[in-house]
């Protein structure tokens, strides 16, 4: 059983010195400066005839044995116009373990169920605002990591 609420979502485009170094640049604040659980590019598009970059990237973290907090960072490189365009969405994953037989019956669903609707729910509504934290923490890292006029 699994529930998915999705918890954030921002979207800037900054203008660059170096489009080239961009990709580059996020990659490694998402592995080492961030310290997700886990990094995944999922697609990746270079028109190296052209002037686009576009790379989809997902990274996990984990709050406890049940919810994860997963982003899917949509990254577009435009080397002709210097603009790297960045969309996240940010969701809290809660999954139920079902391996075993007796996880799959209904009466199991039922129990995680009402687990989830009157214990867990409010446990989950509290890991939000720590979502929304880390979305509007990456943001301003990538702006500061790449825009070329950044002040502060």
């Amino acid at each position: 059983m699994e529930v998915k609420e999705q918890v954030a979502r921002r979207r800037q485009t900054i203008k660059v010195d170096n489009p080239d170094r961009a990709y580059s640049e996020l990659r490694d604040l998402l592995n080492e400066r961030m310290k997700f659980s886990h990094v995944h590019e999922e697609k990746y598009f270079n028109d190296v005839d052209g002037s686009n970059l576009r790379a989809k990237i997902e990274t996990s973290w984990g709050f406890d044995k049940f919810t994860t907090e997963e982003m899917e960072i949509f990254f577009h490189v435009d080397r002709e116009t210097s603009e790297v365009d960045i969309q996240i969405k940010a969701s809290l994953e809660t999954s139920y373990s079902d391996s075993k037989g007796w996880q799959g019956s209904l009466w199991y669903y039922a129990y995680r169920s009402i687990f989830d609707k009157f214990l867990y729910g409010h446990v989950r509504e509290g890991f939000e605002p720590a979502v929304d934290e880390r979305v509007q923490d990456l943001m301003e890292k990538i702006r500061t990591a790449l825009e070329s006029d950044y002040s502060g």
